[in-house]
């Protein structure tokens, strides 16, 4: 079982160093994570989290010279690069106090204690917009979906059917060895209940007619290859749904 484990292991590596598209759920979303998709060349489908804000009320951010500009067509320039309490960088931006002093809108704009409009924004700006801009087209909205249909599922099935609420192992290594062999009994079931007959299930038995007979012996016998692409495509589509065909010639 270790070995089919280590090699398992070691598909998957393979398999990661070849891999070019990443699709996540919000909880992989963060500015690091997509600065480090960019850096290695892959292509993220990630949705931000619910604290993130594209943009202020109130203010146009101007990308060319990294700034904002508010409804009085005040600027609020970068001051310095601060660390909230949460532990994540930021970039904060303050208007001129003697600007703020004379607005018509000072009082619902920045409050009567404060000296001057401030406004902070992630470090990863630019990450967070070219990732939200891929979401937006339709392949990011069908690899959502896929995502969706294709992994909610099995994350479903692990944590209810396989008792993977919580891991017996300790370690990198062993969470990984306990992650593979769930993958391995889950898809060998899915395996099984694709190509057996199960109890139950009709099955259908199609003889061709007489005069045909004859003629697809003789077809088949001068056509081997192709008689065989012919019965795996039929064993991959047609036998999962139960239905059998009797060979004339067998």
């Amino acid at each position: 079982m270790l070995a089919i484990v280590d090699a398992t292991q070691q598909r998957l590596t393979s398999f990661a160093l070849t891999m070019t598209t990443v699709v996540a759920d919000a909880g992989y979303s963060s500015g690091e994570n997509y600065k480090q998709l960019e850096a290695r060349g892959l292509t993220g489908y990630i949705p931000a989290h619910g604290k993130y804000k594209a943009e202020h009320t109130g203010f146009t951010y101007d990308t060319g010279h990294d700034r904002y500009i508010c409804r009085q067509g005040k600027y609020l320039t970068f001051d310095k690069q601060i660390v909230d309490a949460q532990g994540n960088p930021k970039k904060r931006y303050m208007a001129k106090a003697a600007e703020c002093k004379v607005c018509p809108l000072a009082a619902q704009c920045k409050g009567k204690k404060a000296r001057e409009k401030r406004l902070h924004h992630t470090l990863y700006k630019a990450q967070y917009e070219r990732m939200l801009a891929r979401l937006a087209t339709r392949l990011g909205q069908r690899m959502r979906r896929l995502r969706a249909a294709t992994v909610e599922p099995v994350l479903g099935s692990l944590i209810t059917y396989y008792g993977l609420r919580h891991l017996s192992k300790k370690g990198q290594a062993g969470a990984a060895k306990v992650l593979y062999i769930a993958a391995m009994a889950y898809n060998l079931k899915k395996y099984l209940r694709c190509h057996t007959c199960q109890p139950g299930t009709r099955v259908n038995s199609l003889p061709a007619p007489r005069p045909v007979r004859w003629l697809i012996l003789y077809f088949c016998n001068s056509h081997k290859d192709l008689y065989h692409r012919l019965d795996e495509l039929m064993r991959y589509l047609v036998y999962p749904l139960g239905l059998r065909f009797t060979c004339p010639f067998q």
